[in-house]
């Protein structure tokens, strides 16, 4: 009678692990936005699969060994060739989505939809650029998801690409996903920021802030970027579009998905500078140099609108406070804790930025065992006061 009783009892919780997730393949994943999609994707109840090199960027280890499964496979070397993924198509002959962060060219999307095609997804999500704008005829900021069309004279065509190859390349593979004829969702993003960053640009740009005193360098603003507004991204807000778009069943769609905070180059850095309390002693070299070492923005066509992921989605960004507050911590955290990150972004710097003098006690201090303790401060929005200069 015990037994029948216990039965009972865990009847519910049997019939709750029993019920089928539905699987979700994703291209990538380690970085920025990729880490926090996979997390995204988990607390939403999806099998989750990923296909990468298995690199350990960060805690990508840590956090989800055991909780995702993990297909290694080399891009570089051909999706056919992997055979641990060929494996999984004969064991899955239909997925819920494909989440892609790897296509970056024509060439690898339209091996990504030859291949994965088995695999019959209802959607195939691509983590795209804003960059892609950058590369079409020119559309009024804030930047709408229209149709983006490249130039039709091909001397245009050509010049445009030249200026953006990024652009250039994501654009086509954005066009390859199109003509494959699979159910697609194409979510474009400004210059991703946020914690776990592998290629580690806010911690370039981080470093350079709180340690102003010691590097002693003003941060190299283009003149053509003085008053250029741009948007930014955070990673942890686009796996909350993949997650929403997943949910809302939406396909055959592209959305902008960015903070509604719009930036220029000097107002990011003064920003930056005021989270360690340093913005009345940073400073900018504005040059008219175009070849200067200046790490954001990306893409310069303007400001990105994302009215029709808040409408579609309900795609709401998190808030720039959150976001300088999360990152700053993040990094400051990450000086101890990830020494091979940290040390690509001191050679990064040195090869740059750091004059030879500075390079040592630059070192000194951010090796210390015991850092001193600065809490980021949140910011005021400096609305349309945007400063151009620091």
């Amino acid at each position: 009678m015990l037994l029948n009783l216990l039965h009972l009892l865990l009847l519910p919780l049997l019939a709750w692990c029993g019920e089928e997730q539905e699987s979700v393949l994703v291209l990538g994943g380690q970085g920025l936005a990729g880490s926090a999609t996979l997390e995204a994707l988990l607390q939403s109840k999806y099998q989750v699969t990923t296909l990468n090199d298995n690199k350990n960027y960060y805690d990508y280890h840590e956090l989800f060994n055991g909780r995702v499964e993990s297909l290694a496979c080399l891009r570089a070397g051909g999706l056919s060739g992997c055979f641990e993924l060929q494996n999984f198509i004969k064991g899955n002959p239909k997925i819920r989505a494909v989440v892609d962060f790897t296509s970056s060219t024509r060439a690898l999307m339209e091996e990504a939809v030859e291949v994965l095609g088995p695999l019959k997804p209802d959607v195939y999500v691509f983590v795209s650029a804003a960059a892609v704008y950058d590369v079409a005829v020119p559309l009024p900021a804030p930047i709408e998801e229209e149709e983006v069309k490249r130039p039709e004279s091909i001397t245009m065509r050509e010049s445009y690409s030249d200026r953006n190859i990024f652009g250039h390349n994501m654009l086509g593979a954005e066009e390859a996903l199109r003509e494959s004829g699979i159910p697609f969702v194409i979510l474009r993003c400004a210059d991703i920021v946020g914690p776990r960053d592998t290629t580690y640009r806010w911690w370039q740009y981080q470093v350079w802030s709180e340690h102003f005193d010691i590097i002693n360098t003003g941060f190299v603003v283009p003149n053509m970027l003085k008053n250029m507004r741009f948007s930014l991204t955070y990673g942890g807000d686009v796996g909350q579009a993949v997650v929403s778009a997943l949910g809302k069943g939406v396909t055959n769609r592209a959305y902008n998905v960015a903070m509604d905070k719009p930036f220029t180059l000097p107002h990011f850095l003064l920003e930056l500078c005021k989270a360690f309390n340093n913005g009345d002693n940073c400073w900018a070299d504005f040059t008219e140099a175009q070849e200067t070492y200046t790490i954001y923005p990306s893409n310069h066509q303007g400001v990105l609108s994302i009215a029709r992921a808040r409408e579609e989605l309900g795609f709401e960004p998190t808030d720039w406070d959150t976001v300088l507050a999360e990152t700053v911590k993040f990094y400051a955290d990450a000086r101890l804790k990830f020494t091979t990150e940290r040390n690509t972004v001191l050679q990064r710097l040195s090869d740059n930025v750091i004059p030879y003098l500075s390079v040592g006690p630059l070192n000194e201090v951010m090796t210390k065992v015991e850092p001193p303790v600065r809490e980021p401060t949140p910011t005021s929005d400096l609305g349309g006061n945007l400063k151009t200069e620091l």
